[in-house]
């Protein structure tokens, strides 16, 4: 992708972020979109069909980064060796941050968090070959684990300490 395009695109996810902390969604205009992005509605209009195909490209691009991750995790090194599941994931966080603390504070928080944590935890499964049929325990596990861990993180900001979230998820993670 051109590197103006990635430009553009990452001012206005910033200026989303940024005004769905002072606002709802629903009283964003363009124009302050625009001005809040440094772009003109010429240049908004080339990348999205309306505002709101802008917001959902902006929350499908911040939830695409983090869905990637779970693309890679293996139930049973998550069950019993957490260490690097772990660490992975607060790489993403640590990688996001900015994005993480304007997200907390914004009015589509509870309904976007949900629905990322019900991917993250569907694609874990799917990857796993689990099913709630046949796998009842391991998919109530993983429920427990991506949800949890996804409160901890979340809570947590903007005091991110992640020395002292690594070490509490990975010890909570090998109880049994």
């Amino acid at each position: 992708m051109d590197k103006r395009i990635i430009k553009t695109r990452l001012a206005v996810y910033n200026a989303v972020f940024d005004l769905a902390t002072e606002k709802d969604l629903d009283k964003i205009t363009v124009v302050e979109l625009c001005d809040r992005a440094g772009i003109n509605k010429s240049t908004f209009y080339l990348h999205y069909r309306s505002i709101e195909d802008c917001f959902t490209q902006c929350f499908d691009y911040f939830a695409g980064r983090i869905l990637e991750l779970s693309k890679n995790i293996d139930y049973i090194d998550m069950s019993y060796a957490p260490e690097k599941t772990v660490a992975a994931i607060l790489d993403v966080v640590e990688q996001n941050i900015k994005y993480f603390e304007r997200f907390k504070n914004s009015v589509i928080y509870d309904s976007a968090i949900r629905s990322l944590k019900e991917n993250f935890i569907n694609s874990i499964c799917k990857l796993n070959n689990i099913t709630a049929e046949e796998n009842y325990h391991e998919v109530a596990k993983v429920h427990f684990l991506v949800g949890g861990c996804a409160d901890v993180i979340i809570n947590m900001m903007p005091d991110f300490r992640r020395d002292e979230i690594e070490k509490i998820m990975v010890n909570v993670i090998k109880r049994k």
